[in-house]
C-alpha cells in the first residue's frame, strides 16, 4: 500500500517514511531504508530530527549487526 501511495502521490512524504521503517526494522534492508528515509527528508522542508538520527544510526551499523537483526526475524 505504501508503494501504491507513492505512485499516486510521489510528493507526499509519509509513505516514504513508513516504507523506510518497514524496510529498516522488519525486512532488515538497511540500504533500501536509507534511500526511502532520504526521499522522506527531501520532501520534508522543515526536516525531521528523529529520522535524521535514524539515518545516522543506520549508516553506523556494522554489516554483522544488520545480519543478526535479519536472522532474528527469520521464521524457525
Amino acid at each position: 500500500m505504501y508503494e501504491r501511495a507513492i505512485a499516486i502521490a510521489p510528493t507526499y512524504a509519509a509513505p516514504y517514511l513508513n516504507l523506510g521503517i518497514l524496510h529498516d526494522l522488519y525486512l532488515g534492508d538497511g540500504k533500501r531504508a536509507l534511500e526511502l528515509y532520504g526521499q522522506y527528508l527531501a520532501l520534508s522542508p522543515s526536516g525531521d530530527a528523529a529520522v535524521t538520527k535514524w539515518v545516522a544510526d543506520l549508516k553506523n551499523r556494522k554489516p554483522q549487526q544488520q545480519a543478526m537483526l535479519s536472522a532474528k526475524e527469520q521464521p524457525r
